[in-house]
């Protein structure tokens, strides 16, 4: 069997990769959207090179980090990544526990290419059967036994893709990955409209003005919740705004003011120092690590393009904010960010008792925390 060609009629590309917790919590809030819009769109693997931008770790059993090569940001960003991750999982009703090694996902990704030979369902059944046991430590996503199996769950002739990962697959699985990067695409889950690339789910808002034909007010980010949640707690006893001088805490403001409005426990206001992050570590000119980081600032700086509604060109954010607070007659404390902790980071911080998000993308969960209308 020859593997057929991409679609190219789709409104839109989905990139993941099955070792990414943001990549399985996107799983459910990109079907919907389909769903809503009616399409189906081309999902693809992207093999993330993990070691290139954040480090390298292995832990045993026990979760006793035996080989590492982090630095402290990069260990908080990681910690964080996972509180943040099993957060949305919960929700979901999804497992997500913490991998004991960087796993190398490229025989999955060539299955998952192999799965568009048969249709939209196979693939779909083939990515939840990898992704769900995967995130409970119950797949060996590197043994060729275990693939060929779950293939063969969904009717994708398991032994003819090992043949054909072996001939041929293998191969066409690293073009395809390295001409996804070639074309902007760093991390997942990211999405491809026409021109356009959109790296996380939070984008999901924009993802679909854009398709549905840019019909009325551009969307700002946010994080998709399930369209019935579970049971949540009463609304937190005390809330913390940390304010940086980021695009996004502008952003979030006015937001948060409404959410806000009728809240009746403890509020506090905290001005925090921009994150502190020490000097770049310096890459070989060309090397993927170099080309990684270039397109991470590429999308950074398209993001400000993106969502700057507020006409703030010259990037003063912090006069903007300063006069935003003044208006609404908030007077934040002076505090240094020892106050507010957080990984190396910029954006908004909130505290809902001691419940940590970082960044506006929140803003759907938080209203649902405060039992408010987003």
């Amino acid at each position: 069997m020859i593997l057929q060609p991409l679609a190219t009629d789709s409104p839109a590309i989905v990139y993941l990769d099955f070792k990414s917790p943001y990549a399985y919590l996107a799983i459910e809030p990109t079907r919907a959207l389909e769903r809503k819009l009616g399409v189906q769109f081309d999902w693809r693997p992207f093999v993330l090179d993990i070691p290139s931008y954040l480090g390298s770790a292995r832990l045993d059993e026990a979760g006793k980090v035996v080989e590492q090569s982090r630095s402290t940001e990069q260990w908080a960003g990681v910690k964080y990544a996972y509180y943040d991750c099993r957060r949305y999982a919960t929700l979901y009703q999804q497992t997500i526990r913490g991998t004991v090694k960087i796993w190398d996902t490229n025989l999955a990704a060539t299955a998952m290419l192999w799965t568009k030979n048969y249709d939209y369902d196979t693939q779909q059944k083939f990515i939840d059967l990898v992704f769900q046991p995967f995130w409970k430590r119950e797949l060996d996503v590197e043994n060729s036994t275990a693939i060929e199996q779950l293939l063969d769950q969904v009717g994708a002739d398991g032994a003819a893709f090992g043949e054909w990962a072996r001939d041929e697959g293998t191969a066409i699985n690293a073009q395809l990955q390295s001409s996804a990067f070639s074309d902007g695409i760093f991390g997942v889950p990211s999405y491809v409209v026409g021109s356009d690339v959109y790296f996380g789910r939070e984008n999901l808002p924009r993802v679909h003005w854009q398709i549905a034909g840019q019909n009325g007010p551009t969307p700002d980010i946010g994080n998709p919740l399930p369209v019935e949640l579970l049971a949540l707690p009463q609304p937190p006893s005390q809330v913390t705004i940390g304010i940086d001088d980021s695009l996004d805490s502008l952003l979030a403001l006015p937001q948060l003011f409404k959410l806000l409005s009728n809240y009746s426990g403890s509020l506090s206001w905290v001005m925090i120092e921009a994150s502190k992050t020490s000097a770049p570590t310096s890459y070989a000119e060309g090397s993927r690590s170099a080309l990684h980081m270039q397109w991470r600032e590429k999308n950074r700086q398209l993001n400000l393009d993106r969502y700057d509604s507020t006409g703030s060109a010259s990037q003063d954010y912090a006069t903007a904010i300063e006069q935003l607070l003044q208006q609404n007659q908030i007077s934040a404390k002076k505090e240094g960010p020892e106050q507010v902790i957080r990984p190396a980071t910029v954006g908004i911080v909130v505290l809902l008792d001691d419940e940590l998000l970082i960044g506006r993308q929140h803003l759907p969960l938080i209203a649902a925390r405060l039992n408010t209308a987003p």
